[in-house]
């Protein structure tokens, strides 16, 4: 039997590696979050974090180059991380979606803390996909209102952009890490949205023939 981790484990691991910087210790903390996974869904990932040699200071040092010229710059991001320059008419930052993302974590009673983080952010979108989903499973379908925040939010916000951003992020990824990543996010996107809430329980995966990858 193949175990997936849950979603919100998933959606929390996948924010932390867009949202922190791929230290030793990050790096690490990743590693042991997917120790127990052994779905087909995640092994790209996996064996990508295991196959960084987390003791070589230059390997380390390509790895964060290639996440700051993705997210950070200084020059022209490839992969812009908002959802705002991937939806707005004008392309830039903090437009409606920046808005929108930053009302429903409001009505959720959370807010995004860090200031340097904009709420339209991907790491911050699955972050507030994380909560939402672990009050879901935590309500046991006694009532369907997390359920329900949790589909309107993949629809109104992470499934309008995040497959063309993880597309983009694919292309121009220098490092096999940062690949595999754009697909993982991708294709567990795609899985909760097609499975719903059969996903919030950690279980049984299809095998390769039963299942088509997503890419």
């Amino acid at each position: 039997m193949a175990i997936i981790i849950d979603p919100p484990r998933a959606s929390k691991l996948l924010s932390s590696m867009y949202l922190c910087k791929p230290s030793r210790e990050a790096i690490i903390g990743w590693r042991s979050l997917l120790t127990d996974d052994t779905s087909i869904y995640f092994v790209e990932l996996k064996s990508a974090l295991e196959s960084i040699d987390a003791a070589s200071d230059k390997i380390l040092e390509d790895v964060l180059w290639d996440y700051t010229r993705l997210f950070i710059g200084p020059y022209r991001l490839p992969c812009p991380p908002w959802e705002s320059v991937y939806t707005s008419q004008k392309k830039m930052m903090m437009q409606d979606a920046a808005d929108e993302a930053k009302r429903a974590y409001a009505d959720f009673g959370v807010a995004v803390d860090e200031p340097t983080v904009m709420p339209d952010h991907i790491g911050a979108e699955l972050n507030f996909l994380s909560l939402v989903f672990q009050r879901a499973s935590e309500e046991n379908g006694k009532t369907p209102r997390s359920g329900g925040i949790a589909e309107t939010f993949l629809h109104e916000h992470l499934l309008k952009w995040v497959p063309r951003f993880t597309r983009d992020m694919e292309e121009a990824a220098e490092t096999i890490l940062y690949k595999a990543l754009a697909r993982s996010t991708r294709q567990m996107l795609v899985e909760i949205s097609a499975d719903g809430f059969g996903s919030m329980r950690t279980r049984e995966t299809p095998s390769r023939d039963e299942r088509l990858q997503i890419r």
